[in-house]
């Protein structure tokens, strides 16, 4: 089969172990971009604002900018499932009113989501424990990121329309140019303007609202297909809707419970001091790159199965199954030693050259570094099982699964193992994380063994019926 008719078959067709690689890797791609125009951010204001406090103070703020961007990227994924099985059973209208109730459902979530952020900002970070002298940038630089939390709640429930019908390289174009933007405008706002912290948030609304505005483009000029966007078709169906948030709110909770759990990780981080605060942001910012590799594999997993689901192919689902955790597996592996052959260049990158506490930040952050990027595969590999449960449709089981594996046990590492005199440090706080990972992929699993046999019995009866009828 040449390579051009293989691209024009459904993901309900033709082969699957390097379709989902080539499904994959613009995800993965997309991912690595967002994190690079994030590192950009954190390098600029950490070399160029002359200001000594601007990382720590972004940095204070990513757990809780993750936990709004995690909820809705969530919900999104309910729309992600929705349309996935009803493009793979071929049911046009349902995907039409499907994407049209989706996109309007994110414009009004974003918003209200925006008037929340807006409202909590100053208690959160109070409450997580952000040094006195952080304080005010980090609230300043919160309170700009969330106006720009509609237009991502946009533009990720767009990609995710995209994804789910197989296209994962447009999202990829459209954040590869708005990225630059952002790039851009970032050393604009601090080496013309000289500002700092509030600089770089400015410039990653404003490239948000640019990916917004493109990816409603591309499906408006996509109108004439069955998920495309026109503004005749709107509408707000809400049994569609209901379908969406039954599959998208467990979903965004159970992304929103990693997030919470990090941000009650960043209270321990806080209590260790301004090097291991630094220290911290700068290995999120670089360990991150691993992770959202391993998590290109999750919406893999989730598009594959959902599609093949909805055309009740199930034998292909088991090996969309089989192919995503071997590549997971490959990738989480390769990506993340890599990662730590240039762990000390990549730190440096951050930490101004004459900074006098240069060389204890970075053992700080390699130290981190060693423990999570020789674990995260077992992430990966817990992404691809409840991938594969979201696109089967459960999505309530991996939130409560989550729930206890991911957040219970590390709201029980921090509170009674980390004040330990044994794992009272920054590397005995990180070891929470390759724990959560596995307990939660060994529930995920057992999970998907009694779901996957609930499927088969509740085909068979449906084939029995139709035979006695």
């Amino acid at each position: 089969m040449s390579q051009a008719s293989t691209k024009k078959l459904p993901l309900t067709e033709g082969p699957l172990f390097w379709r989902i690689i080539l499904f994959a890797l613009p995800i993965m791609a997309t991912g690595v971009l967002q994190i690079l125009y994030n590192m950009a951010d954190n390098i600029v204001v950490g070399q160029f604002s002359g200001n000594p406090n601007a990382l720590g103070s972004v940095g204070s703020t990513s757990s809780l900018t993750n936990l709004i961007v995690n909820l809705l990227l969530g919900i999104a994924a309910g729309t992600s499932v929705v349309v996935a099985q009803a493009f793979g059973a071929k049911q046009d209208k349902v995907v039409s009113r499907a994407i049209h109730t989706a996109l309007i459902f994110s414009l009004v979530g974003g918003l209200i989501f925006m008037g929340i952020g807006l409202g909590v900002s100053r208690p959160a970070l109070e409450l997580m424990k952000t040094r006195p002298e952080l304080l005010d940038g980090a609230v300043l630089y919160f309170r700009i990121i969330c106006l720009g939390i509609p237009a991502t709640a946009v533009y990720n429930f767009g990609a995710a329309i995209l994804r789910s019908v197989g296209d994962s390289k447009t999202p990829l174009i459209i954040l590869s140019s708005t990225g630059l933007i952002n790039v851009g405008l970032n050393f604009f706002f601090i080496l013309v303007c000289d500002m700092s912290v509030d600089g770089v948030a400015i410039a990653t609304i404003v490239s948000q609202y640019l990916s917004a505005i493109s990816v409603v483009t591309v499906l408006w000029l996509q109108r004439n297909k069955s998920y495309g966007f026109s503004f005749k078709k709107l509408c707000f169906d809400f049994a569609l809707l209901k379908r969406i948030l039954r599959f998208g709110i467990p979903s965004g909770i159970q992304s929103s419970l990693f997030s919470i759990s990090n941000i009650i990780l960043t209270s321990g981080i806080n209590s260790l001091g301004d090097h291991v605060i630094k220290a911290y942001t700068i290995s999120n910012n670089i360990d991150a790159i691993t992770y959202t590799s391993c998590n290109s594999f999750h919406h893999a997993a989730l598009t594959f199965t959902g599609q093949n689901f909805g055309a009740k192919k199930y034998d292909r689902i088991k090996r969309v199954m089989i192919y995503s955790l071997a590549q997971v597996l490959f990738f989480g592996i390769a990506i993340a030693q890599l990662e730590l052959l240039f762990c000390n260049e990549l730190a440096s990158l951050y930490i101004d050259a004459n900074d006098v506490y240069k060389e204890e930040i970075m053992g700080y952050a390699r130290d981190m570094m060693k423990v999570l990027l020789n674990t995260y595969f077992l992430c990966g590999i817990m992404d691809v099982f409840s991938g594969i449960l979201k696109g089967l449709g459960y999505s309530l089981a991996p939130m409560i699964m989550s729930l206890s594996g991911i957040c219970a046990l590390r709201i029980f590492w921090v509170f009674v193992v980390f004040p330990l005199e044994k794992f009272n440090t920054h590397t005995g706080l990180c070891l929470s994380y390759p724990l959560s990972w596995t307990v939660t992929a060994l529930m995920f699993l057992v999970t998907l063994v009694i779901v996957w046999h609930k499927i088969k019995r509740r085909d068979k009866l449906e084939e029995s019926m139709k035979i006695s009828e």
